[in-house]
């Protein structure tokens, strides 16, 4: 009972609102077991009033009847009124956290996989208010069979005994029962994580995963981890046939035995025939709702795992938080300068005592080999790290003392692949600015309001509907479109040629070199066409810069930007990686 307890108070320490409708439920619930005590007295009284040859009295019986389902049925919809009201709060309010707990905790990906948070934002949370059901009912259920075994020691102490005692054994061989279906739920719960996680993987790199014929071999991966799942709905399975065929035999027998007793008390008249029908009633009563909470328990056991998922995202902490400053001077010119900035992910050195300035009305190019440290740089700037030592400054300012909507309104940027919502282009531009004159000022600077008109609901259209609509270098100027509408002075742009054609590549530089006008530009490349029209270059290896200067004085003495730049373009390559 104390694992049914806190699962109980874990939900209530999610979300610990609506506890006057949770007592209405306790109180609907309550009345209505105990208005199904009742229709049992009056099919009795029926029964007595035929013996007795007493056919006028059976009316008031009858009508005891329709009194007792009415109010049987009337508790029951107020319970389903409660059940209505939880289960919204409980969906919704439960949902908007965990929203809210992974937007703003990026590191959470390092602990629990997306999977499993995917699995529990969309699935878990809709059996919420089924704690609170299950718990409710389980608690009614016991005190229903409390009230049926008063009424059995009232008519017959040894029947009493008999049903006592059979209902205690069927209790705990099903309870223990409980525990291993649980256990074993819990198991395919962790392997369909799994599974999510590589197809979540797959899905993000479907192109490479088709092109480099990864299936068959991600098939023998997947394979092993659905084997692992099948063993454990394979023990799931087993314990619930041991639960619905084998334990349910001991009631049987000892049902029969129970009206072979009570028979035998009729038949010696030491037991009427109206208290031999209200007894057997009142005995099914008592299986069908042992059965009941059994299966509220069964259920609350396998909602513990759904709690304790939702719980374990809600309570995640991040080992350092990163604070935001009270500068609310939105006056941003755009100087960024690095001061001697060290970096570093569990004890390795990813960025090591880096310098360099980048001013307005340039474009600032970061190059270097992979893992070198460029894409670090611009989480920095995005704030979604903490360096170790040095300083990172706008306008001669550390970074962490901004407020953060000033920070937020004041650097923006575009990633490698384009993100955009399933929803019409204007509201994927809305969530920045709703304006619909700025929405086509940015998109006519970034060279897509004519392709957007040309749809045949223009601006209204909906991404999504069809998957080619807008290709993937579409796409990315829709992003910088979106990203011009935050009126950000510095402007990020981490690898956002890699994955388009090179008439869109060549239309990004024109659009950077026109934007550099009134930004500070902070590019990420590799493909040498766009490191051409860089006004100046900061080289990175190993986490230090190498070289920086104009393009023209780096290239002259730097080999690495040498190397990297008159690379030809068959051997650029950008595969992402299938993590198993």
């Amino acid at each position: 009972m104390k694992n049914y307890y806190i699962t109980f108070k874990n939900l209530l320490e999610i979300a610990n609102k609506k506890i006057w409708i949770i007592i209405q439920m306790f109180i609907s619930s309550g009345l209505n077991n105990i208005a199904s005590l009742l229709p049992p007295i009056a099919t009795s009284g029926i029964i007595s009033m035929i013996t007795m040859n007493n056919f006028d009295g059976i009316w008031f019986y009858v009508l005891l009847y329709l009194i007792f389902y009415m109010m049987y049925y009337g508790t029951l919809h107020w319970n389903y009124y409660t059940y209505t009201i939880l289960a919204d709060y409980y969906h919704l309010e439960v949902q908007k956290m965990l929203f809210e707990k992974v937007a703003n905790n990026d590191a959470i990906f390092e602990k629990i996989s997306k999977g499993k948070i995917i699995d529990t934002c969309s699935d878990d949370i809709r059996y919420l208010v089924d704690v609170i059901d299950c718990v409710v009912k389980a608690s009614m259920a016991i005190v229903k069979l409390l009230f049926i075994f008063i009424i059995f020691m009232y008519y017959n102490i040894l029947v009493a005994t008999i049903v006592l005692v059979l209902d205690l054994v069927y209790l705990k061989l099903m309870n223990d029962n409980s525990k291993k279906v649980s256990k074993y739920y819990e198991g395919t719960r962790k392997y369909e994580d799994k599974i999510l996680d590589i197809l979540n993987q797959m899905l993000t790199n479907l192109k490479q995963v088709k092109t480099l014929n990864m299936m068959p071999r991600l098939n023998v991966n997947l394979d092993k981890t659905r084997n692992k799942w099948k063993e454990q709905y394979k023990g799931k399975r087993e314990n619930m046939t041991v639960r619905y065929c084998h334990i349910p035999f001991i009631v049987y027998i000892g049902k029969i035995l129970l009206y072979i007793y009570l028979a035998y008390l009729v038949i010696n008249q030491r037991m009427t025939l109206d208290k031999l029908v209200l007894l057997i009633s009142y005995f099914e009563m008592t299986i069908t709702c042992t059965d009941s909470m059994l299966d509220n328990l069964l259920n609350l056991s396998n909602y513990r795992v759904r709690v304790n998922r939702i719980k374990t995202i809600l309570d995640y902490t991040p080992q350092k938080g990163i604070d935001f400053g009270d500068i609310n001077n939105d006056y941003i010119n755009g100087k960024v300068e690095f001061k001697n900035v060290c970096y570093e992910v569990k004890n390795k050195k990813i960025l090591n005592k880096v310098s360099f300035k980048i001013y307005p009305n340039e474009i600032n190019t970061i190059v270097g080999h992979s893992g070198s440290g460029k894409t670090t740089i611009i989480n920095l700037l995005y704030r979604l790290n903490r360096i170790k030592s040095g300083e990172i400054l706008i306008d001669d300012e550390n970074i962490y003392n901004y407020s953060k909507e000033v920070y937020s309104s004041n650097v923006s940027g575009v990633y490698q692949k384009p993100f955009i919502f399933e929803m019409s282009i204007k509201d994927n531009l809305g969530l920045i600015d709703n304006n619909s004159a700025n929405q086509i000022e940015a998109c006519k600077r970034v060279g897509i309001h004519d392709y957007i008109v040309s749809l045949p609901k223009g601006y209204n259209t909906i991404i999504g509907e069809d998957a080619h609509l807008l290709s993937d270098g579409q796409k990315q100027l829709l992003a910088i479109a979106r990203a011009l509408l935050s009126k950000s002075e510095i402007l990020l742009f981490d690898e956002i040629t890699s994955n388009i054609d090179p008439t869109t590549t060549s239309l990004i530089s024109e659009i950077l070199q026109d934007l550099k006008q009134d930004h500070t530009i902070l590019m990420i490349t590799h493909k040498p066409e766009m490191m051409q029209i860089a006004d100046r270059i900061i080289v990175l290896d190993k986490g230090k810069v190498v070289s920086k200067g104009t393009n023209e004085e780096v290239f002259k003495k730097c080999a690495l930007y040498k190397e990297l730049r008159n690379r030809t373009f068959a051997s650029i390559s950008n595969n992402d990686n299938i993590i198993m």
